[in-house]
């Protein structure tokens, strides 16, 4: 049994600022500290150990530094998983991202 898992991170924009935030903005997602770059609607596959994770998801402006709607999950990735990880900002910008997760057994991916 393999002692690591995945995550499948998909950043979704909310429809009533999509049409500013995906010419605009960047999304990000930081696992354990580690930054990640992401795009809008477009997973991300990231290579983890197994057990606990602390995921965080937020945008920047486009030549603006400051991370925007951070919003935190910690997810438990059992050995030989994938984690899928939706996060998607509130309807203003400054609302924090919400993310969910649902932990997909390797034996289901095939």
């Amino acid at each position: 049994m393999s002692a690591s898992g995945s995550l499948q991170v998909v950043r979704r924009p909310h429809w009533v600022n999509a049409w500013v935030l995906v010419p605009f903005a960047r999304p990000y997602v930081r696992v354990d500290g580690q930054e990640h770059a992401c795009r809008w609607n477009q997973p991300l596959p990231i290579e983890v150990t197994a057990g606990r994770h602390v995921i965080e998801a937020f945008m920047r402006y486009r030549a603006i530094p400051a991370a925007l709607g951070t919003g935190r999950i910690e997810v438990d990735v059992s050995p030989g998983c994938e984690v899928s990880i939706t996060a998607r900002n509130g309807w203003m910008n400054h609302m924090p991202f919400h993310i969910s997760a649902t932990e997909l057994a390797q034996s289901a991916l095939r």
